[in-house]
């Protein structure tokens, strides 16, 4: 074991609570203390994986995930299986040495472990765990028995940094509320986890939180959010809808409700929030201004010159000859806005956007 004193470790645990960012070098520092060379948290449940682990081993966690080991490890089943979930273990408290031999995991790192897993608010099953090279064996009792002191603060660690991470989600949610928006944050689940006032107004007659997801009572609409939550889970190019319309009910206004991913740094895995929801609300007064098409609906320039022109009562006969295109232009570019808002005919979209003037928070 190195020198490092155990009063300093158990502040940099705490401190690594409250800043995120500290957690890299925390993991690396104390992997070496025990005899080890690298230390790593994450998080592995069929909707999320997060993690973090100490400088320099990024790409192999990377190709830890990649390999599908992170859903699969079998070091988490046998932990829960043996019941053994809130202690630090090693791997032959888990395994025996054959099993260690013919599991392809093993074969994988060729590493041996010591570590624990425990649950935090956000209803995620954090694991901890420290590995050292193969060639020294894996850790002994004494090593272990003395690691299990530090876990009760690495777990409270994890404890106050998701409780924080959740409390900042709510202060973001009540940010927007601030400036007249309607706000809210799902989770790795598609589920609500926190909606400011102005949010809550939509639920249930625009907005509602079902067991599967969040979802819009137009059919339409949600669909589009599907597809959109979808995107986002997947960490992809985006190039699905990720602004949607959706229209307004007798007592209801319409809106726009944007799907904003969030990403955060590595090292920040403790809180559950997946995506930013904010509703625009609209009001009924004029065409809008074409920039505001752009932004609502992730419209090209062009695609909203033509619904801007639809809106302000133009035909596409009638807006060729001013833009210079021809009309079957206009028609590829109005399949576009069609496909962008989740309409199928110009009678509908005209409509959406007649009515499509932003509301001050005061309004």
């Amino acid at each position: 074991m190195s020198k490092l004193n155990e009063t300093e470790i158990v502040d940099r645990i705490y401190e690594a609570a409250v800043v995120a960012p500290e957690w890299p070098s925390l993991l690396s520092e104390f992997a070496v203390h025990i005899g080890g060379f690298m230390g790593m948290i994450f998080t592995s449940n069929p909707g999320k994986t997060a993690w973090v682990t100490s400088p320099g081993y990024e790409d192999r966690f990377e190709r830890y995930i990649a390999s599908g080991f992170s859903a699969q490890d079998p070091r988490i089943s046998r932990a829960i299986e043996r019941g053994l979930v809130g202690q630090m273990v090693s791997d032959l408290d888990l395994f025996t040495p054959d099993e260690i031999a013919n599991d392809p995991m093993y074969q994988y790192f060729r590493t041996r472990g010591v570590g624990c897993m425990f649950n935090v608010p956000s209803g995620d099953a954090i694991v901890l765990s420290f590995e050292r090279a193969q060639s020294l064996g894996p850790y002994d009792r004494a090593t272990i028995d003395y690691t299990d002191r530090f876990r009760p603060h690495f777990a409270r660690a994890a404890l106050m940094a998701a409780r924080l991470g959740l409390e900042r989600i709510r202060a973001a949610t009540d940010a927007l509320k601030s400036i007249g928006l309607a706000a809210a944050v799902t989770g790795f689940n598609k589920k609500i986890i926190s909606a400011n006032s102005l949010f809550q107004e939509l639920i249930p007659s625009q907005v509602q939180d079902r067991r599967d997801r969040v979802r819009l009572t137009h059919t339409g609409s949600d669909q589009l959010l599907a597809n959109a939550l979808d995107e986002i889970a997947r960490k992809g190019n985006y190039a699905s809808i990720l602004s949607i319309p959706v229209p307004a009910l007798e007592d209801r206004p319409a809106f726009v409700l944007h799907t904003v991913p969030i990403r955060r740094a590595a090292s920040d895995i403790f809180t559950n929030a997946h995506c930013l929801l904010v509703a625009t609300p609209l009001t009924r007064k004029e065409a809008p201004p074409v920039a505001l098409l752009q932004g609502l609906f992730d419209l090209t320039p062009a695609e909203a010159r033509v619904a801007h022109g639809l809106a302000g009562g133009d035909t596409l006969t009638e807006l060729a000859p001013q833009f210079g295109v021809e009309v079957s232009t206009l028609r590829v570019q109005l399949k576009s806005v069609f496909t962008k808002t989740g309409l199928s005919r110009q009678s509908d979209l005209v409509a959406l956007l007649s009515g499509i003037t932003l509301r001050t928070p005061d309004t």
